[in-house]
């Protein structure tokens, strides 16, 4: 077989494998708020507050190590490549831990029950920082070229958007009349995504990629030829941590890009969370089953739309650039905020379609562009510092998503009890409560997607700039092997 085939078969093999690793790292991220938000809290009627506050703080406590899983993964001398050795032995302790969770016996005092979910949830996020981040890594590895990278970013993006097709019905799936009760479907339910999708798919990249880091080119970067297969492997001593991190505090690009990432995974999430509030209690007088069901619609509904604006991303952003782009998908999503106050209501139902018509591109643009974006910031670094530290970014990204993600957790829990939420009361939610969370989830929406339009108006990163940067480092690569 030509060897320019082999190239191109073993990088489409990686890619696959790489789809299917984001796949298990998606139900990883989302598996736990999604289960046991409508079983700790619905169905047990655990205090919001104090579930946000078990939910978050095992995030917090995994989030402090991304930065030194990134460095190890950088560093790591292995056989089997870099990152392998992370995603395969993190993807079955994470499938052990994620089983756990769901084990809590339902006689238990609520106290015992939160400390018993804590316990595994911390066990859970700590073991899955060594999955995501190396995982993440590949990603950014794959290729060296500009709009390659967000071809990437959107292959990738095709997985975790058929992932946000299955999440949200696991919940109504462990309420199904073949389990006895909920309490034994939600044990089925979440050993099935442990074990098969955890488990088993998020050790597939392992076993594909990272042997060697791949490279392909578009024809707008062919004349300088980087098609052949580069070791990844840095012949430079490797710095400390510390140092390392030191070298990130000047990198504004790098601040924006975390920036735009903090407001949406904050407070888009926060105010996102409250359409299944407002769908279960206010669209639906308090029946959790039909809620879950109209929630599960939604964000099947966000799924679809997801996916069917990922190729429309793409032309986006080869057509007028990556930041432009993001800015159009902003302004679109703005719009969808100030329709979700008209289409929240009860007796619409079917509209509620909408929301995810204008609002789902924000959210594979976060998993699309701006990796693609901190990509090409990766080969600012190197050309700055002489070395490839993608595990570095990546664990700053992860730093901050986990950390909003986290705040959006808290943020949610107490305003829900500061507004007069109460899911004891059920159907009988005052009138003020539900108005708050009209107010949030409309007009929260439509201010974090004006706001990042100031930030991102600094970052000037564009595809000539980016050609020009991987013309440099090849010469100087040429120059090396000289």
């Amino acid at each position: 077989m030509d060897p320019t085939q082999n190239k191109k078969s073993a990088f489409s093999k990686s890619k696959l494998a790489l789809g299917i690793g984001f796949f298990a790292m998606f139900f990883a991220n989302q598996g736990v708020p999604i289960l046991a938000i409508p079983f700790y809290q619905m169905i047990l009627g655990v205090d919001p507050l104090l579930l946000g506050l078990a939910l978050t703080i095992p995030i917090f406590v995994s989030t402090f190590l991304s930065p030194w899983v990134g460095h190890l993964s950088d560093n790591s001398k292995s056989k089997f490549g870099r990152r392998a050795p992370f995603i395969f032995i993190a993807s079955w302790v994470s499938c052990i831990f994620f089983g756990c969770i769901w084990m809590v016996p339902s006689q238990w005092s609520e106290t015992i029950q939160l400390l018993y979910f804590t316990f595994f949830s911390l066990l859970f996020n700590i073991s899955v920082c060594f999955l995501t981040v190396p995982l993440t890594c590949l990603s950014y590895e794959m290729s060296d070229d500009y709009h390659t990278r967000t071809s990437i970013m959107g292959f990738t993006s095709y997985f975790t958007k058929v992932g946000s097709l299955l999440y949200q019905w696991l919940f109504p799936l462990a309420q199904l009349t073949i389990f006895s009760s909920v309490f034994i479907g939600i044990k089925y339910v979440g050993w099935g995504v442990a074990l098969f999708i955890i488990g088993l798919l998020g050790a597939i990249p392992s076993f594909f990629c990272d042997k060697k880091r791949f490279q392909t080119t578009s024809q707008a970067t062919s004349h300088y030829k980087p098609e052949s297969i580069i070791n990844v492997d840095n012949n430079l001593a490797p710095i400390g941590l510390l140092k390392s991190l030191k070298t990130l505090k000047n990198n504004k690009l790098l601040y924006i890009l975390l920036i735009l990432t903090a407001l949406q995974f904050c407070g888009g999430a926060f105010t996102a969370s409250m359409d299944y509030y407002l769908i279960v209690y206010y669209l639906f007088s308090g029946d959790v089953t039909e809620g879950s069901i109209w929630k599960g619609l939604l964000s099947t509904a966000y799924a679809v739309f997801g996916l069917l604006s990922i190729p429309v991303i793409k032309k986006l952003s080869l057509n007028i650039g990556k930041k432009r782009a993001l800015q159009a998908i902003y302004c679109f999503t703005a719009i969808g905020g100030a329709l979700k106050w008209f289409i929240f209501v009860p007796d619409m139902r079917w509209f509620i379609i909408i929301d995810a018509l204008f609002c789902a591109s924000i959210w594979v643009a976060m998993t699309m562009l701006i990796p693609s974006m901190l990509a090409d910031l990766c080969d600012e670094y190197e050309l700055s510092h002489h070395s490839r530290r993608e595990g570095l970014f990546v664990s700053a990204h992860t730093w901050v998503v986990n950390f909003s993600m986290g705040a959006a957790l808290l943020i949610s829990g107490f305003l829900l009890n500061t507004i007069g939420f109460d899911a004891n009361n059920g159907a009988s939610q005052s009138k003020e409560s539900l108005q708050a969370m009209r107010y949030i989830l409309s007009f929260g929406t439509v201010a974090f997607s004006l706001i990042p339009l100031w930030f991102i108006k600094f970052y000037n990163i564009d595809e000539k700039h980016s050609i020009n940067t991987r013309k440099i480092l090849l010469q100087n690569q040429n120059l090396y092997h000289k």
